[in-house]
Order: structure tokens, then sequence, then C-alpha cells
């Protein structure tokens, strides 16, 4: 919703700019043009009318001459002049044409003198000496006169200010209304985002400035519920099934495991068939576990698995799963040592003791299995800024290249090897806000690091 807010802050501080701009744009581009041609004025001509006349002077015989510069000097740019008295009469001329050399009446005079005489712009200087009337080239300046009253003048220079201003404050606040209401309307769409994202049901108003918009995030809502629902169904399905498949096993795999234990035991069978039985109980221990790595991943990855959880210091909580590992008939092909660091020692951790044990015994058990000879194990706990790091490692033959890469990287293919036991304790690491590293450990053997947030 804020983004949405800053959209449109972002919007009328752009639309504020812009218009400034082409103000000042216009404003230079209007100085540019006056310069262009104020220069380009003076290059043509060097003098103005009123100059021209100043310094055009008569003397006692009734000559016309300039002072300082000859007639052409001042006439740069010009394409002629004349002079006339009081009754019309042409007494000096420059350039005259002959069309134009005659005697002009005081109406004549009071036309050209504001328009145009015979197409030439004209400009008109009264002297001491008479009318000085000065032609430009024809087409080169254009000429119109405008009448108004100076009520209408005054009142214009009065209010035009505020006139202006009032006209900007009108946009503004118009563009403040627009904007308020169009970030209303986004801001509905932006919950509908915020509720979407979270997997809630979407039903935005179709009216309005974002009308389109809102239609289309309902119909999204109502197409990612439906295949929300579908979703649901296949995993609990899919949950059902595994843990009605691993609840069928279990009861014939308890019966084989019995058995197994019983003709072992059985010092009246050979020591082939008791070999045999011990075989049979070890294979059959293996397929317990996968059933219940299966079923508890299965559970993980859906979030049916609950997690309870309590704070417990982290000595006397991996003593206990160590020794409980040491208990198990796996451990019987493996020595298993434990090392606590001070800070490790009373560091408190809050996990699900049983999914984490479950971890650990992964995490040895898997060692020991794939290694044909007896394997040494070290857990060593240590506390790294805010997190508790247990360090599980062993002298076997480590990692296959394959199972080290399926491990490291998400992808799977069809040659991924099946590494559920780990896949298992990657995601127990996960749901208590940790990770799993799978590394090589050096000289030889595995190592895995769980890495616990320090309550």
């Amino acid at each position: 919703m804020k983004t949405f807010a800053r959209l449109i802050r972002r919007y009328v501080l752009a639309a504020v700019a812009i218009s400034l701009l082409l103000v000042i744009m216009a404003v230079a581009a209007f100085l540019w043009v006056s310069l262009r041609f104020g220069l380009r004025w003076q290059e043509q001509f060097r003098y103005s009318s009123s100059e021209i006349a100043d310094n055009l002077q008569r003397d006692s015989q009734g000559d016309f001459y300039f002072q300082e510069h000859d007639a052409e000097e001042w006439m740069g740019g010009y394409s002629w002049a004349m002079v006339l008295d009081d009754t019309g009469q042409v007494i000096w001329r420059y350039r005259l044409p002959q069309e134009l050399d005659h005697a002009y009446t005081a109406s004549e005079v009071a036309v050209f003198s504001r328009w145009y005489l015979q197409d030439y712009p004209v400009f008109c200087q009264v002297r001491d000496y008479g009318l000085l009337v000065i032609g430009m080239p024809k087409g080169s300046t254009w000429k119109y006169n405008f009448w108004t009253y100076p009520e209408l003048v005054r009142s214009v220079l009065s209010w035009g200010g505020a006139a202006a201003i009032g006209v900007l404050v009108l946009i503004l606040i118009l563009c403040l209304i627009f904007s308020w209401r169009g970030s209303r309307s986004l801001q509905v769409v932006a919950r509908g985002l915020d509720a979407l994202a979270e997997g809630r049901t979407v039903e935005l108003p179709t009216k309005g400035f974002a009308g389109e918009l809102a239609e289309k995030l309902n119909q999204t809502s109502a197409q990612l519920q439906y295949r929300n629902e579908i979703i649901q169904q296949r995993d609990t399905a899919r949950t059902n099934w595994i843990a009605g498949v691993s609840h069928d096993i279990r009861t014939p795999l308890s019966l084989i495991l019995g058995l197994a234990e019983q003709m072992q035991r059985d010092t009246q069978l050979p020591d082939a068939a008791r070999q045999k039985a011990g075989k049979i109980q070890i294979q059959s221990e293996k397929i317990k576990s996968l059933i219940e790595d299966l079923n508890l991943t299965s559970k993980l990855q859906y979030g049916v698995q609950p997690l309870r959880c309590k704070t417990v210091h982290a000595g006397p909580l991996l003593r206990t799963m160590v020794a409980d590992f040491c208990n198990e008939p796996v451990s019987e092909r493996c020595e298993v040592e434990l090392e606590l660091d001070r800070e490790a020692e009373n560091v408190s951790v809050r996990v699900d003791a049983a999914l984490l044990a479950r971890a650990i015994d992964n995490v040895l058990g898997n060692s020991v299995r794939h290694n044909s000879a007896p394997v040494h194990c070290r857990v060593k706990a240590e506390k790294q800024g805010n997190m508790l790091c247990i360090t599980c490692t062993d002298d076997g033959v480590g990692y296959p290249a394959a199972v080290l890469t399926a491990l490291q990287s998400s992808e799977t293919g069809e040659n991924t090897p099946h590494i559920l036991g780990l896949h298992v304790v990657e995601q127990i690491l996960q749901a208590h806000g940790g990770r799993a590293d799978f590394e090589q450990n050096i000289p030889r053997g595995s190592k895995v690091i769980l890495h616990l947030p320090i309550q």
C-alpha cells in the first residue's frame, strides 16, 4: 500500500516538475528568439528611425545633410526615405521610388504613418524640419495597431497576477483531488495484493479508477483459491496414503524384527542360520528407518508435523542425544566422541528435542551404514555469533560425488541418488529456522554442520 502512495506522490511531483520545466523552457525559448532576432535587426539595420531623424539636419539654405556619417551609412538596410513639409510636399528624398515622389494629403499621411505606404512598412519621425518617413523593404516587417479600454488594461494589470495564481492553485487542487481519488482506489488494490500474498481470498469492488485491475485481482484470487484447494486435496491424499502405508507395513515389520531377534538368540539353531537372522534384523531396521523418514519428510514438507519446541540448554540435550544413539544396535560398529566448548555448554536453543534427535541419529547412522569398517564419529558443538553449530564428522570413505552434488544442489534428475535420511535432516533444521551443510571431511570422511539459532 505504501508503494502506491509513493507512486502517486512521485506522479504529482513529476507533473509539477514537468510543468515548471516547460515554463522555464518557454521563457528560455522566448528570450533566445528575442535575442536572435534583436541581433539580426542590429545586423540589418544599424540605426533606428529616431537616431536617423536626430542626425538629419537642415541648414539655412534649406539643404539637408547628416552629421558624422554620410547618407549611405545612416540608411544602411532601409529602402528609402523622404521628408514632408507641413503642406505634404516632398522637400528631401533618399532613393525614393518614382511612384512615391509626389505630394501627400493630410489623410494620406495619417494612414501611412500608422500602417504601410504602398506595401512598404514605414516609420515616421516628426522634427522641426518636417515629417521624416523611412521606408523598409516590403515584407520585412508586420505592422498592426490595436485599441482597448483603459479600464480593461488597468484591470488586467491589477487582477492578472491574482487570476494567474488562482488558476495555478485551481489546477493544483484538481490534481490533488484526482490523485487522492486514484490513490484511494489503488490503496484498495494494494490491500487486495497484500491479502493475495498472504493466501487469503480477495473480493474487491470493481467500480472506480482501478475497477478493471480489481476485477483481474478477483479473478486471480478465485483461480489461486481453486488451485490451492486442488493442491491441498492432493497433498492431504498423499500424506494420508504415506501414513497409511507406513502403518500397514509397521505391523508385519515388527513381527519380522521380533522373529529375527528370537532366531538370533536361539542357541539350538546353527550359527549360519543365526547369522542370517542377524542380517534379516539389520535390513529390517533399515526398512523401519526408511519408513519413518518417509513419513516424517512427508509431514515436514506439507506442514502437518507439529513442532513441540521447548527452550533447553545445548549441553545436556546433546549429551542425551549422543547417549541414546550409543544405546542403539547400529552404534556397535562405531565410536562416538562428544566435544562441547564453554560457550556452547549453556547456550539456550528452542527446539523440538525428538526431531533434533532424529536429525543427529540420521547423520550418525548414515556414517555407520555407509562404511563397511567401523568408524570414529565426532560431534562438536560451538557458538558462532547467534548460531549454535553442531559439527558431525567421521573418518570413513566420505560422500560419493553424486550424493554430495545432490545435497548441495536443489536440482533433481533421473540419476539423482536417494538421500531421504539426509534430506530429512535438512527439513528438520529448516523447520527450526536453521540449515544443514554437507561437506567432505579433511583428510577423509564426511562432515555435516547443523546450524541452530540461539534463543
